[in-house]
């Protein structure tokens, strides 16, 4: 699929290129962004950012998976990234990820960003159901996912290993009757 760009008053989700390489290594080596994204490298370097950004490419022409970059509307650069893994067209659902460079956070991106997916989501890739899995210790990317209408459905106990530690996760999931669009 070719991803579309979804323009927000302050930042644009966009498809990651490779001249994202930089930005994208700047922002994810920081341990703070690192803390819960388990599946990153840990230590992160560029080579990691563009064999990534080639991976996105390939899982978007499968129609497997999305995965934009969020570009800030002034500063011209990806300051974070969300995506729709694991997406099944059978059962029309799909795992949203996200993160955020540290500077950048509490100040509403992700908010902008996830009303946009959402859209994205549910009109475009007419999905019926978004799940994401937040680390209990996440208490922000919680009250995010609340704010949005998600609902947690459970706990998965010990399923994500941080740091040599297993931690346990909730499960959130947004159905698209429950969604509630921008006005």
């Amino acid at each position: 699929m070719q991803l579309p760009t979804l323009k927000g008053s302050r930042i644009t989700i966009r498809r990651l290129k490779r001249s994202d390489c930089e930005s994208i290594y700047v922002h994810i080596k920081d341990p703070r962004v690192l803390r819960y994204l388990p599946a990153v490298p840990n230590p992160y370097n560029r080579d990691d950012a563009r064999t990534w950004i080639a991976l996105t490419h390939r899982k978007a022409r499968r129609d497997t998976a999305y995965h934009f970059g969020i570009e800030h509307n002034q500063e011209r650069e990806i300051i974070g990234g969300m995506s729709f893994n694991e997406v099944n067209h059978h059962d029309l659902d799909g795992e949203l990820g996200y993160w955020l460079a540290h500077r950048h956070w509490r100040k509403g991106y992700v908010s902008e960003a996830l009303r946009l997916m959402l859209d994205f989501a549910f009109k475009e890739l007419k999905l019926r159901r978004v799940y994401a899995f937040v680390a209990v210790s996440n208490r922000p990317s919680q009250a995010l996912l609340e704010k949005h209408g998600f609902r947690r459905e459970g706990t998965l106990r010990q399923s994500c290993r941080m740091k040599n530690r297993w931690h346990d996760e909730y499960l959130y999931a947004l159905l698209r009757g429950e969604y509630q669009a921008p006005a």
